[in-house]
């Protein structure tokens, strides 16, 4: 049997094909939340310019393409539409039943949550309610969970939000001392794309951290505790 180690070539190969799958996969999330828009906005625009196409034969008789004065008629009417959208959407009472709305019915479309949280993040309309990145450990395992920072009741604890995957809207919340956290060097936005992701690029989100010491002393006691457990029940056994 061939003991040898992986030779520095075979590594970078593997590393070359993880960094180019890595960023195909990161392009493919990033571009098709927003191609699918495109194609709605193309589809809303269609609409309303098979509308007001008749127009075009009172403007200009005997032409078969349609007046220049129909496409800025139809365009006008769409960036009247989406602005009205907009209105009723920031008024209190459209907030709210635009979000009974969305809750009942978008949510449930395939795909919604991605492009609402991948719009929202490109464009920067609404800032994540996130300070700081972690790696937490709540339950003092050694398992790390990539978290956020979301309140700091008092200055030994902490309450962290750890969304799902690939959807960052669920998660759960803990309430945990800081000694289960560990602080990152990453932006908010690098680490809800690993999650969206599916963890893909955590690698490079973690890049040149020393993860030996990565673990907590509540991870580092509850493992010696669960060692001491299994050293306990092998010598019962024998």
């Amino acid at each position: 049997m061939n003991s040898e180690p992986n030779s520095p070539a075979i590594v970078e190969k593997k590393s070359t094909r993880g960094f180019i799958l890595d960023s195909l996969l990161q392009g493919f999330l990033i571009l098709l939340p927003l191609t699918i828009i495109l194609i709605l906005l193309s589809i809303i625009f269609n609409f309303i310019f098979g509308i007001v196409s008749p127009l075009s034969a009172a403007l200009d008789p005997g032409s078969d393409d349609p007046h220049w004065l129909v496409n800025v008629f139809s365009l006008a009417i769409f960036c009247a539409f989406v602005f009205l959208i907009g209105v009723l959407v920031r008024n209190k009472v459209g907030k709210v039943y635009f979000k009974s709305f969305e809750k009942k019915y978008l949510t449930k479309i395939p795909l919604y949550n991605l492009i609402h949280q991948t719009v929202y993040q490109f464009v920067g309309l609404k800032k994540l309610p996130f300070s700081e990145v972690v790696l937490l450990d709540p339950f003092r395992s050694g398992t790390m969970m990539t978290g956020f920072i979301t309140d700091q009741i008092n200055g030994d604890l902490y309450t962290v939000f750890v969304p799902t995957a690939p959807n960052p809207t669920n998660g759960n919340i803990y309430h945990v001392p800081k000694e289960l956290i560990t602080f990152l060097s990453v932006s908010t936005q690098d680490a809800m794309r690993t999650i969206m992701g599916m963890g893909t690029g955590t690698g490079n989100m973690l890049a040149g951290m020393d993860l030996s010491e990565i673990l907590t002393k509540g991870s580092e006691q509850e493992i010696k505790k669960s060692k001491i457990m299994d050293e306990r029940m092998d010598t019962m056994s024998s």
